[in-house]
Parts: structure tokens; C-alpha cells; sequence
């Protein structure tokens, strides 16, 4: 994955701002069928239908299919499937619902989405689906919805005349039941002519269906990025550094499991830690052990640093962007900061370093160390 400050227009906010425009703009969110009618349940969208949208002051046709036998081409169509309880399920849903998402996400979902023809009540094998333009885009993003259990899906780009992808983005392994995780790829010098979805976790086939929405065919999306750190610069004092805060542009959600601090030299040892205040702007990172030992409680890092690396399965509060850990505008890419301690050499404060201040670093050094 990837990642452009946005200032106060947020993932949400643009999420709304463009989901107005629905098939006949760039996000492309199944709502409407191609000719703009109102999709039937369960009903399929027929191979080589396009989808039109505007583009470079022309058309972008954009076609949509799942290639099921395996030979690189698209042999079976997908479905509109609308939200709610029927006979056929797309994912399994809120509080056993079957096509409903979490209460803070039913907006996003909207009132149709498209799956694969297999669904989940259908052991049919789901296959890949394959998403072909008609000309070379800067970048995409969407969603796919429920993500539970062994489930995971893998998003690849391909450039034009190429069978190597040119970016491959992988969905955490489950964790997103009822909820959408949004992907988003950016390619904006050489272009995507075809993007690939396949599922590459243990889950049965029978247990197995792609519920995919909310295409934005020709743009990625930005997703949360890290405003400040702190500290955010070498800490000096005495008593050392036992936490660090990360300051993100909105609320965030980190887990325990999108987090490693390790110390920054060549043994990587792991340092213990937990997360503090998951779901607000500001999260904090709680150093709680020795290099290399287990958690024992708040321990401060004393002359040295830290490493600290926050994957990018973290993500916004307000509509599951991944973070914008590199800062490239384009959601997605781990954030890596480094916290510092050194210890106070200026005791006097006069700016200047004199033969106290020597003295007094040698005798803190000798009481830390317990040298005679």
C-alpha cells in the first residue's frame, strides 16, 4: 500500500462528497446498474456491460467480471446484491444479518453492493475478479466488505502489456466482520489498465463470497496521517522517556498487533509496550519492559532510541481508510518513528558547557550505573 495532508477535509468528508455523484462519477458505488437504472437483487451484471465515467475530458469505460477457471479472463458474472436479510447472502452481517453492515457503516454500505455469483450459501468457487479499463487510470480505491476469520484478500495493479503487477496490496486476516476494509493504489506516472482480486486465506470456498463497493475507479484516497510526535525530538532529562504519543489528522484505530517497538540498533531487540486510547486523534504507545524481556510494568528508555513501526492495518474511525503512514496522499504504508533519550549535559542552563556540567554528568552517570 501506499499515501497528502489534507487538512480539514477528512476520508469521511470526502467519502460523502463524492459518493453524491454515484455511477456518474468516478466513485462508482452500484447503486445504479451502467444505464443507469436501479439494480434488481441478486440480479447479474452481464459480461462486456461497461460502466462509463469522465475522464481526461473523455470517457473511461471500466468493465467487471470474475475469472473462474483460472485462465486470466473474465468467464463468469458478478451480482448486485441488496442489504438486508434474504435467501441469498453476500457476507454475513451484523448481529447474524446476513448483508448488514455495523450501525456507524450503514451509510457507506448504501442499499446495493456487488458480489461475486458465488455466494455464501454457494460452495462455487469465487475465483478472481478481474476490473479492465479502457485506458490507463492514476490510481483506484474500493471496498470489500466482512472480512472474518482465515479470510484474506490480495488487490493487484497491472500496468499495460505487463503480467507482473505493478503494486500488490494485501486485507488484514480477518477482523472486519460487518465493517468494509478500503484499499487504495496509486500508479500515477506509468497507469493501471487492469486490477486483479483474489483471496489468498484458508477459508473454505463454501464459507466464501466477495462483497465488493464504493469503486473509486480513477483516483485514490487519502487516508490519516501523522501530524506530530512527542516527544518529537531528543528527550533530555534524567529520568528518561516511558512513552511516546503519536497525533494523527483524526481519530485512529491501532491494536496491539499493528504496533513493534524494537530498539534502533543491529540487534532489533523487541521492547514491550501496549497501546493507549485506540479510537482518538491521539494514541499513545507505553514502553512496559527491557529490551529483549517481558512486559514488567512502565520502563523508560534511558540513553538510547527506539524504533517504533505502526502497520498500516490501522486505520480511520470514520471509514476504515488504512493510515497514510508514508505521507504520499495515498492511503496505506507503515509509519516508522524513532524516540530518543539522551541524558541532560547543560545541569546549569547557561547554554554553555563547562567544567559543572562535566562534573555533574559524571557523578548522575556513576549513581545510574552504581559505579564507585
Amino acid at each position: 500500500m501506499n499515501m497528502l495532508h489534507r487538512g480539514a477535509f477528512t476520508p469521511s468528508a470526502l467519502l460523502s462528497a463524492v459518493l453524491a455523484v454515484g455511477a456518474s462519477g468516478q466513485i462508482i458505488d452500484f447503486e445504479t446498474k451502467p444505464d443507469g437504472a436501479i439494480p434488481i437483487d441478486n440480479e447479474i451484471l452481464p459480461l462486456g456491460t461497461r460502466y462509463q465515467v469522465p475522464f481526461n475530458g473523455g470517457t473511461l469505460e471500466i468493465s467487471i467480471g470474475f475469472d473462474v477457471d483460472g485462465d486470466g479472463v473474465s468467464d463468469t458474472p458478478p451480482r448486485f446484491e441488496a442489504t438486508g436479510n434474504d435467501s441469498v447472502t453476500g457476507f454475513s452481517g451484523f448481529n447474524n444479518g446476513n448483508d448488514r453492515p455495523a450501525p456507524e457503516f450503514e451509510d457507506q454500505l448504501g442499499d446495493f453492493f456487488l458480489r461475486s455469483a458465488s455466494a455464501l450459501n454457494d460452495p462455487a468457487p469465487v475465483g478472481t475478479m478481474i476490473i479492465e479499463y479502457s485506458q490507463a487510470v492514476p490510481g483506484f480505491s474500493g471496498e470489500i466488505w466482512d472480512i472474518d476469520g482465515p479470510e484474506q484478500w490480495r488487490v493487484r495493479a497491472f500496468r499495460s502489456g505487463e503480467m507482473v503487477p505493478a503494486q500488490e496490496v494485501l486485507s488484514p486476516l480477518g477482523g472486519l466482520g460487518s465493517e468494509p476494509w478500503l484499499f487504495s493504489v496509486g500508479d500515477p506516472l506509468s497507469g493501471v489498465v487492469r486490477i486483479e482480486i483474489d483471496h489468498i486465506g484458508s477459508r473454505p470456498n463454501n464459507q466464501l463470497g466477495l462483497a465488493f463497493n464504493n469503486f473509486s475507479s480513477t483516483t485514490s484516497i487519502p487516508g490519516p496521517t501523522l501530524l506530530t510526535q512527542q516527544p518529537e525530538t531528543v528527550a533530555c532529562n534524567d529520568t528518561g522517556v516511558t512513552e511516546v504519543t503519536l497525533y494523527w489528522d483524526e481519530p485512529v484505530v491501532i491494536g496491539a498487533d499493528d504496533v513493534s517497538v524494537v530498539t534502533s540498533d543491529a540487534l532489533a531487540q523487541p521492547v514491550p509496550f501496549r497501546v493507549l486510547d485506540s479510537g482518538a486523534q491521539a494514541v499513545t504507545i507505553e514502553f512496559r519492559g527491557e529490551p529483549g524481556g517481558s512486559s514488567s510494568g512502565t520502563t523508560p528508555l534511558i540513553s538510547g532510541s527506539y524504533t517504533v513501526t505502526v502497520s498500516d492495518r490501522a486505520r480511520a474511525i470514520s471509514n476504515n481508510a488504512p493510515i497514510d503512514g508514508n505521507a504520499d496522499g495515498i492511503a496505506g504504508g507503515d509509519l516508522e518513528v524513532t524516540v530518543t533519550h539522551a541524558y541532560r549535559v547543560d545541569f546549569d542552563e547557561n547554554g554553555l558547557l563547562n567544567f559543572f556540567d562535566a562534573i555533574e554528568f559524571l557523578n548522575r552517570f556513576d549513581a545510574l550505573t552504581g559505579t564507585p
